[in-house]
C-alpha cells in the first residue's frame, strides 16, 4: 500500500540529539579509562616469563681451618658458608688422655633459616652426579656434614660422609631470593688422605641457580630457557567492550581466531 500524496508532502521532524547528565557522563568516561588501563594490564600479564639458569664458573679453595662464603645469584648476600676445620688435641698443655686425637670436617651451611642443601640422612649433604633434578618434593637440610675423619691415639677411626675423595660431585641447594624460593647447585672436589686424618684440600669448581623461584635445575646444566607460566588471552568483558572500537577489534580477533565448537 502506497502513502498519499497529502502524506508525503509532510516534512519529517529533525530529533536533536540528547544530552547526558554531567555527572553521569563523567562516570561513563572514567570507567573507560580504567577498563583501558586494566585491558593493558590484562595483554602485559599475557606474556609467559622465562625461567634461566645463570651458571658462574670458578675455582675457589675452601681454606683449610677457615670458611668460604657463596653467593649463588650474585647479589652481594651471602648464601651458603662452607667450613673445612680440623682440631687437635695433640699439642702441648693439652691433658694426657687427649693425646693424638684428631678431628676434621668439610660442612656446608645455609645462611638463613629457608636456605638448605639436599640432605643425605639426617645430617650428610648429597654428593649428587650430574642429571639430578633439584627442586620442589626434595628433602632440603639447613646444615649438612660433607666429609669427616677422626683418629685416636694416633690410630685411624675411619673417614665418613658421601664427599669423601669426589672429583666434580654436586650440591643441591635451595635458598631465599626476596622471600621466595630458589634452585641451585654448586659443583665441588673434595681430596682426604686415606687412613690419616689430615686437612682436607676442598675446591669450588661451579655454580649456578634458576631465576624464576620454584623452578627445577638440572645438576651439571649449565645454559637453558624455559617457559614457565602463561595467562589465557582476554576474552570480551565489559571492560574491553568499554574501550570502544578499540575494545571491540580486538573480541573480533580473538573471537575469528578461537576455534569452531559444535
Amino acid at each position: 500500500m502506497s502513502l498519499s500524496k497529502s502524506a508525503s508532502r509532510i516534512p519529517m521532524k529533525r530529533r536533536s540529539p540528547a544530552s547526558l547528565n554531567s555527572k553521569l557522563d563523567r562516570k561513563l568516561f572514567a570507567y573507560a579509562v580504567a577498563a583501558s588501563a586494566a585491558g593493558a594490564g590484562i595483554l602485559a600479564l599475557a606474556q609467559p616469563s622465562q625461567a634461566e639458569i645463570v651458571f658462574t664458573p670458578t675455582h675457589k679453595m675452601i681454606p683449610q681451618r677457615q670458611t668460604l662464603a657463596l653467593d649463588l645469584n650474585g647479589d652481594g648476600i651471602t648464601d651458603f658458608t662452607f667450613r673445612n676445620l680440623l682440631s687437635s688435641c695433640g699439642l702441648p698443655g693439652k691433658p694426657p688422655e687427649c693425646s693424638n686425637f684428631t678431628s676434621q670436617r668439610v660442612s656446608v651451611y645455609g645462611a638463613t633459616a629457608l636456605n638448605g642443601a639436599w640432605a643425605f640422612g639426617t645430617r650428610a649433604a648429597s654428593a649428587l652426579p650430574p642429571g639430578k633434578k633439584v627442586g620442589p618434593g626434595v628433602k632440603f637440610a639447613h646444615s649438612g656434614l660433607m666429609e669427616s675423619c677422626a683418629t685416636g691415639n694416633g690410630v685411624s677411626l675411619g673417614s665418613y660422609g658421601p664427599w669423601v675423595n669426589v672429583k666434580n660431585r654436586y650440591l643441591g641447594l635451595a635458598f631465599n631470593i626476596a622471600g621466595q624460593i630458589h634452585y641451585g647447585w654448586a659443583r665441588l672436589t673434595i681430596t682426604v688422605t686415606p687412613g690419616k686424618c689430615r686437612p682436607a684440600t676442598a675446591v669450588l669448581t661451579g655454580y649456578a641457580y634458576e631465576t624464576v623461584a620454584n623452578t627445577p635445575i638440572t645438576t651439571g646444566k649449565r645454559s637453558g630457557v624455559a617457559a614457565v607460566s602463561a595467562v589465557e588471552p582476554p576474552r570480551a568483558t565489559l571492560g574491553m567492550l568499554a574501550q570502544g572500537s578499540v575494545g571491540l577489534e580486538a573480541w573480533r580477533r580473538d573471537d575469528d581466531a578461537a576455534p569452531s565448537q559444535i
